[in-house]
Protein backbone atom coordinates (compact mmCIF):
# COMPACT_ATOMS: atom_id res chain seq x y z
CA UNK A 1 0.00 0.00 0.00
CA UNK A 2 1.24 3.41 -0.60
CA UNK A 3 1.24 5.82 2.20
CA UNK A 4 -1.36 8.57 1.57
CA UNK A 5 -0.59 11.22 3.97
CA UNK A 6 0.36 11.80 7.94
CA UNK A 7 -1.62 9.81 10.40
CA UNK A 8 -4.15 11.08 12.90
CA UNK A 9 -1.56 10.57 15.56
CA UNK A 10 1.02 12.64 13.01
CA UNK A 11 -1.99 15.19 12.78
CA UNK A 12 -2.56 15.62 16.75
CA UNK A 13 1.49 16.35 17.38
CA UNK A 14 2.16 18.48 14.86
CA UNK A 15 -0.83 20.57 16.65
CA UNK A 16 0.55 20.01 19.97
CA UNK A 17 3.72 21.44 18.42
CA UNK A 18 2.38 25.10 16.68
CA UNK A 19 0.37 25.79 19.96
CA UNK A 20 4.10 25.17 22.09
CA UNK A 21 5.25 27.71 19.43
CA UNK A 22 2.41 30.14 19.31
CA UNK A 23 2.66 30.34 22.80
CA UNK A 24 6.11 30.78 23.57
CA UNK A 25 5.56 33.35 20.89
CA UNK A 26 2.97 34.97 22.88
CA UNK A 27 4.63 35.26 25.92
CA UNK A 28 7.84 36.67 23.66
CA UNK A 29 5.34 39.44 22.36
CA UNK A 30 3.20 40.28 25.33
CA UNK A 31 6.27 41.65 27.05
CA UNK A 32 6.76 43.83 24.04
CA UNK A 33 3.31 45.11 23.92
CA UNK A 34 3.10 46.07 27.38
CA UNK A 35 6.42 47.85 26.59
CA UNK A 36 4.21 50.05 24.19
CA UNK A 37 1.35 50.58 26.53
CA UNK A 38 4.15 51.66 29.22
CA UNK A 39 5.10 53.95 26.42
CA UNK A 40 2.01 55.34 25.63
CA UNK A 41 1.62 56.52 29.27
CA UNK A 42 4.88 58.29 29.51
CA UNK A 43 3.88 59.91 26.53
CA UNK A 44 0.73 60.96 27.59
CA UNK A 45 2.45 62.19 31.02
CA UNK A 46 5.14 64.20 29.28
CA UNK A 47 2.29 65.99 27.13
CA UNK A 48 0.22 66.94 30.36
CA UNK A 49 2.75 66.89 33.58
CA UNK A 50 3.92 70.58 32.83
CA UNK A 51 1.17 71.43 35.37
CA UNK A 52 1.90 68.97 37.92
CA UNK A 53 4.19 67.87 40.46
CA UNK A 54 6.83 65.54 39.92
CA UNK A 55 5.48 63.31 42.61
CA UNK A 56 1.99 63.45 41.21
CA UNK A 57 3.55 62.49 37.75
CA UNK A 58 5.19 59.26 39.38
CA UNK A 59 2.40 58.42 41.39
CA UNK A 60 0.30 58.24 38.12
CA UNK A 61 3.12 56.36 36.21
CA UNK A 62 3.29 53.61 39.02
CA UNK A 63 -0.71 53.29 39.07
CA UNK A 64 -1.05 53.03 35.23
CA UNK A 65 1.84 50.61 35.12
CA UNK A 66 0.41 48.70 37.99
CA UNK A 67 -2.58 48.27 35.90
CA UNK A 68 -0.73 46.95 33.23
CA UNK A 69 1.03 44.22 35.35
CA UNK A 70 4.12 46.59 35.71
CA UNK A 71 5.94 47.19 38.94
CA UNK A 72 7.78 50.45 38.53
CA UNK A 73 9.46 51.45 40.89
CA UNK A 74 9.22 54.85 41.36
CA UNK A 75 13.36 55.36 42.07
CA UNK A 76 13.21 54.31 38.37
CA UNK A 77 11.25 57.51 36.75
CA UNK A 78 13.46 60.69 36.27
CA UNK A 79 11.67 63.80 35.63
CA UNK A 80 13.99 66.50 34.33
CA UNK A 81 12.39 70.13 33.68
CA UNK A 82 15.79 71.70 33.67
CA UNK A 83 15.45 72.02 29.47
CA UNK A 84 14.12 75.07 28.32
CA UNK A 85 10.49 74.80 27.77
CA UNK A 86 10.16 71.50 28.09
CA UNK A 87 9.45 68.28 30.25
CA UNK A 88 11.37 65.23 30.18
CA UNK A 89 10.31 62.02 31.48
CA UNK A 90 13.01 58.76 31.68
CA UNK A 91 11.47 55.53 33.07
CA UNK A 92 13.78 52.08 33.24
CA UNK A 93 12.13 48.88 34.34
CA UNK A 94 12.56 45.23 33.26
CA UNK A 95 9.51 42.89 32.57
CA UNK A 96 9.64 39.32 31.95
CA UNK A 97 7.51 35.90 31.08
CA UNK A 98 7.80 32.84 31.68
CA UNK A 99 7.35 29.81 29.10
CA UNK A 100 6.38 26.90 31.16
CA UNK A 101 8.07 27.51 33.72
CA UNK A 102 11.20 26.36 31.72
CA UNK A 103 12.83 29.60 29.94
CA UNK A 104 12.16 33.27 31.26
CA UNK A 105 12.33 35.62 28.72
CA UNK A 106 13.59 38.95 30.82
CA UNK A 107 13.31 42.40 29.06
CA UNK A 108 15.39 46.11 30.33
CA UNK A 109 12.85 48.66 29.02
CA UNK A 110 14.03 52.22 28.58
CA UNK A 111 11.52 55.09 28.06
CA UNK A 112 12.63 58.58 27.27
CA UNK A 113 10.94 61.09 26.62
CA UNK A 114 10.51 64.87 26.07
CA UNK A 115 7.62 67.20 25.17
CA UNK A 116 7.72 71.26 25.13
CA UNK A 117 5.64 73.12 27.08
CA UNK A 118 3.49 75.12 25.20
CA UNK A 119 1.86 78.09 26.79
CA UNK A 120 -1.25 79.44 25.57
CA UNK A 121 -2.78 82.55 26.39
Amino acid sequence: MKNKGISGFGVIIIIMILLIIGYGAYQIARVHLTRSTIAEKVEHAVKTGYAMQNREIINQLTREAKEANIELNPDSVIIDRTINDSLRIYVAYDDSSSIFGLFTYTKHFVIDKIALIELRF
